[in-house]
């Protein structure tokens, strides 16, 4: 029997499918494609060919080895060859065969570049108190776009992402007559001792006062917010199961997770998230509402985001096991 996992978005189906070897993977996702084409010839149903696609995914110590000597294995339908891509998105996430994020960042980043030069264009014809909806409405609604999935990609990724929602910060929030005031003479116009532009000319203004005088989330804390949330839905309504059962819930407390080999997939990280934040909220079970939840949990990052230097960035703005309810 082929064993496979599949889910299935609108008119859109993936399907998964694992095996021990190259060959073996190849074999039980080629026969699961004959009874995939049966059922639709049953049902008088049709595959678009041109847009069907699939991608490899290999373990680490496979790729080499298969960089050096490439496969002839192919997935058919009717014995008609399926597209092999090295990236495909699916809902709106660019995922690549290696799971670096790379491609999905890269997009994202242009994708808030738009977001943050229309909130420019608008900003002086928007009232003060109208503009953090906006910030969330045209903003933050694409920056946390599954920030679950690729939030856990490594800081030196994720860093543009980070330095565009500062930029975007500044952008909306910042004192925009300082920054004018800067550059409306000439160095030569002014007084003698102001001619010589310093550190403190090209200093950017610092946007963790931004961040807290309008109570936003930075992008580590909305991954560990989001996360967090996602898992407490996981476990509270078990759905979607399939992910519900990929989580090792210790039988002497239902509210401790078993961490297992480390790995940096979504379950692992969330695993690790949960285990630390859960205590300190004095889940003892799944009866809290999720509103209740949401609120407490925001409202305890908002504050460990300012509870050190109120100027400069630290990694203690971010560190979870600080965390106070």
């Amino acid at each position: 029997a082929v064993v496979s996992t599949q889910s299935t978005g609108a008119d859109d189906t993936n399907i998964f499918v694992d095996g021990n070897t190259e060959e073996e993977a190849y074999k039980k996702g080629n026969e699961l494609l004959k009874s995939i084409r049966s059922y639709m010839l049953c049902n008088k149903l049709h595959i678009n060919m041109s847009k069907c696609c699939y991608i490899h995914f290999r373990p680490n110590r496979f790729k080499r080895q298969n960089e050096a000597t490439p496969s002839d294995n192919n997935l058919f339908i009717d014995n008609f060859p399926i597209l092999k891509v090295s990236e495909t998105k699916f809902l709106g996430v660019i995922i690549d065969e290696n799971l670096s994020w790379d491609s999905h960042l890269t997009a994202l980043r242009r994708k808030l570049g738009y977001a943050a030069s229309t909130l420019y264009r608008i900003r002086d014809n928007v009232p003060l108190y109208l503009r953090k909806d906006l910030y969330h409405t045209l903003y933050e609604s694409h920056l946390t776009y599954c920030i679950s999935a690729w939030g856990g990609a490594p800081l030196s990724k994720t860093s543009m992402i980070w330095t565009s929602q500062k930029h975007c910060l500044r952008l909306l929030f910042g004192d925009k007559e300082a920054f004018l005031n800067k550059f409306r003479t000439a160095a030569r116009a002014r007084p003698i001792e102001n001619q010589l532009l310093g550190e403190a000319f090209y200093e950017r203004e610092h946007t963790k006062p931004l961040f807290s005088q309008n109570n936003i989330l930075t992008l580590r804390n909305l991954y560990t917010y989001h996360t967090y949330m996602e898992t407490f839905k996981v476990l509270k309504l078990r759905d979607p199961l399939t992910i519900y059962e990929q989580f090792s819930i210790s039988s002497r407390k239902q509210t401790l997770l078993i961490h297992g080999t480390p790995a940096n997939d979504f379950v692992s990280r969330a695993t690790r998230i949960w285990n630390v934040i859960t205590p300190r909220l004095k889940i003892d079970d799944f009866s809290p509402k999720i509103g209740t939840i949401k609120s407490k949990l925001k409202g305890a990052l908002l504050k460990l985001q300012i509870s050190n230097d109120p100027v400069t960035w630290t990694t203690c703005d971010f560190d979870i096991e600080k965390l106070k309810f």
